[in-house]
C-alpha cells in the first residue's frame, strides 16, 4: 500500500518511510496521478483544507510530526510490518539492499566502519545506513504512536 504525502508532509513521509512504508512525496497535487495507476489505490495524505476529488484522500491536521503519526495511526497500523522496519531510504522511498561491509568503507566515517557491522544502501542515491542509536528512537517512536 501507497501513502502519497504532499508538499506539506515531507517529514511524515520520510517517518512513514522508517516504518518500512511506500511514502511517495510528492510537490505538486497534478503528479499524483503517477501514483494512482496499479493495482491498489494508494492513501493520499495531505494538509490542505480545500476539498479533492481523489478517492483516498486523507486530512491531517496537525502541524507536528508526531502528532500527524497519531492522527493515521489506526490507517497504517494493519500495513507496519516489522521485518520491513528501516528497510526504506528516508530521502528517495527506494528499497535498501543489503551489502558487505568492505563495500562501503569509504563512504562511511571511520568510527562507524569500525563499531557496525551490517550496513544497507540505496541503490538510488548510494546513502549509507546502519543500526546505530536512532534505531533505539524509532522503536521508541513506534511503540508511542501506534500503541
Amino acid at each position: 500500500m501507497k501513502f502519497v504525502c504532499d508538499a506539506m508532509l515531507g517529514k511524515l513521509a520520510r517517518h512513514l518511510r522508517l516504518f518500512g512504508l511506500d511514502a511517495p512525496y510528492i510537490r505538486k497535487s497534478e503528479y499524483l496521478s503517477a501514483y494512482t495507476e496499479g493495482e491498489e489505490t494508494p492513501f493520499f495524505l495531505t494538509r490542505r483544507r480545500e476539498s479533492t476529488s481523489y478517492l483516498n484522500t486523507v486530512h491531517v491536521l496537525s502541524d507536528r510530526v508526531l502528532d500527524q503519526l497519531t492522527e493515521i495511526k489506526d490507517l497504517v497500523r494493519p500495513y507496519i510490518r516489522k521485518e520491513r522496519l528501516l528497510s526504506r531510504c528516508v530521502e528517495c522511498n527506494v528499497e535498501l539492499s543489503w551489502v558487505e561491509k568492505g563495500e562501503i568503507e569509504h563512504l562511511v566515517p571511520e568510527f562507524v566502519f569500525h563499531h557496525y557491522y551490517r550496513f544497507m544502501v540505496c541503490r538510488q542515491c548510494n546513502r549509507v545506513y546502519w543500526e546505530g542509536s536512532h534505531v533505539e528512537k524509532m522503536d521508541r517512536i513506534l511503540k508511542e504512536v501506534l500503541t
